[in-house]
């Protein structure tokens, strides 16, 4: 049986680990943490847990897929609960909108804000469902191995919409601050501007409006542990408090791992850790980019979090809760382009 060494235990490499011991391979996930779900672990401290990166659940149909690939169904590993509203979003005069899963409810918010505006909304929304058919349902699911994978008739009927950014398709129609402003934020979960993604990337929209907020019963972490268990039954073992320092080569090929100072060797080493980190594992030679290459790269903005235990409830404050009291493209402008 061939050996996989998997470095980084989020949700790719987990994924990975289940797929890679259902084709039969000896899977080992190895995790320099304390615990599994890279930047989706749990932080336990004084009674209170956090999970300690994604908080929204979104594309629940893309969760059900991975389950029913292995003869699962998701509610085998844990519960999940549609929240209503998805969220809420203040504004700089305290007026709040909550979002919730209703194209009427919803086209009544712009009626109130923009006279007209829910024409628009309405045709936006079908879409985008017609663009997250395409890009969630078949798209993602390819293997990557060539851009013209990306092309077909479906595709190219939508060419025109990798030539206009969401902001100008949005702007064009939507004038009111507020509205512009919902439709936009969720593309920003992509990691860049509205104003640098394509209209085509309004699928997100649907992912947001269309198929709704959900929580798992026990976090996000709920979701991970369920896939360490599917992959534990698939035969995957995990390491954690295992620092990988550096990808072993032999003959142009990856013969293994070293961690805390041990070697394990493996037929096949499957990294799910940042790119630019794992390149600096192998040696120079080895490497597919040099460090002037990464220098002259922007990466997508991260974020300082702090965790904070409140022992009550506090009113006006939602699950989730998002504040777009200051200009939505000044703070834009100010993450993406001047830092």
């Amino acid at each position: 049986m061939k050996k996989v060494s998997i470095i980084g235990s989020g949700f790719s490499s987990l994924a990975a680990a289940a797929y890679l011991a259902k084709a039969g391979y000896q899977v080992n996930v190895f995790e320099k943490n304390d615990t599994i779900g890279g930047r989706a672990r749990q932080y336990i401290h004084n009674g209170f847990t956090f999970d300690m990166g994604p908080s929204w659940y979104w594309l629940p149909d893309f969760f059900e897929r991975f389950f029913n690939d292995f003869g699962k169904n998701r509610e085998d590993y844990y519960k999940l609960h549609l929240l209503d509203p998805s969220y809420r979003i203040y504004y700089a005069d305290n007026e709040f909108i909550d979002v919730r899963l209703d194209e009427d409810y919803l086209s009544s918010v712009f009626e109130k804000y923009q006279p007209g505006s829910s024409v628009f909304l309405r045709k936006f929304l079908r879409e985008a469902k017609s663009n997250y058919d395409i890009a969630i349902k078949d798209l993602v699911y390819r293997p990557g191995l060539s851009p013209f994978e990306l092309v077909n008739l479906k595709t190219v009927q939508r060419l025109h919409l990798f030539f206009k950014s969401i902001k100008k398709q949005i702007r064009t129609k939507i004038k009111h601050p507020y509205l512009f402003q919902l439709l936009e934020f969720p593309v920003l979960f992509l990691g860049a501007k509205p104003g640098n993604t394509p209209a085509f990337y309004n699928f997100m929209n649907y992912a947001d409006l269309g198929l709704g907020t959900w929580y798992p019963e026990g976090g996000m972490y709920a979701v991970v542990d369920a896939m360490k268990r599917l992959g534990e039954e698939l035969g995957v073992q995990y390491h954690t408090c295992a620092d990988v320092s550096e990808i072993i080569v032999s003959h142009q090929k990856a013969k293994g791992i070293a961690v805390n100072g041990d070697r394990y060797d493996a037929d096949v080493v499957l990294s799910g850790a940042d790119y630019h980190h794992t390149e600096s594992l192998l040696n120079e030679n080895n490497r597919s980019y040099s460090s002037n290459y990464w220098k002259k790269k922007v990466f997508a903005p991260s974020a300082l979090l702090f965790y904070v235990g409140i022992s009550k409830k506090l009113k006006g404050i939602l699950h989730h809760t998002l504040f777009f009291d200051e200009s939505f493209d000044e703070h834009v402008v100010e993450i993406y382009d001047k830092f």
